[in-house]
């Protein structure tokens, strides 16, 4: 069975968007681990409160989980142009974490997919979390969750899911092949 990491960065409609998003994935056996990044309530990063170790269980639990997941959800709304401090703050403590295996298998050639539930459609948003989890290493799914204006978000939330099971059953290419 697949597992995934789905991460909210909102407590609003994107909670919602990501409960639809569980049901799709689960209805295609897939396990879900959600995490509710603003009620980690993490300290805002800053390389002062890293060398304080101001890190908290609930953190090093999540980085576990990504970094054992099979794919990741992203669901986020849209702050500005882009995304919430909720997910930033979550992404750059990832990324100065040293488990073993380092930070990256967090999010290298796992397959994810983005999401938003905007007042816009949560174009910018889309396009800047895509730009950031493909250089982080993650494999972003060409398909896209925008619930504004979707007329058809269950079809379009089960065939995400669907692509998702495909990508998490590939292997991740080999390194320095060919």
């Amino acid at each position: 069975m697949k597992n995934l990491v789905i991460l909210e960065a909102s407590q609003g409609q994107n909670r919602a968007l990501a409960k639809q998003i569980v049901t799709a994935a689960e209805d295609l056996a897939m396990t879900c681990a959600r995490w509710d990044l603003v009620a980690l309530d993490l300290p805002l990063f800053s390389m002062v409160a890293e060398q304080k170790s101001l890190v908290s269980s609930k953190l090093n639990e999540l980085v576990k989980q990504m970094r054992h997941s099979d794919g990741l959800v992203v669901v986020s709304p849209e702050y500005n142009g882009g995304p919430p401090p909720s997910l930033v703050n979550v992404i750059a403590w990832v990324s100065r974490l040293q488990p073993q295996g380092g930070w990256r298998a967090c999010f290298e050639y796992k397959p994810t997919l983005i999401a938003s539930a905007s007042g816009g459609a949560g174009i910018r948003l889309l396009c800047s979390l895509r730009t950031q989890l493909s250089y982080l290493g993650a494999q972003v799914l060409a398909r896209e969750i925008s619930l504004h204006g979707a007329g058809q978000i269950e079809q379009d939330i089960h065939a995400a899911m669907v692509e998702m099971k495909r990508l998490c059953h590939a292997p991740p290419p080999e390194l320095g092949a060919g």
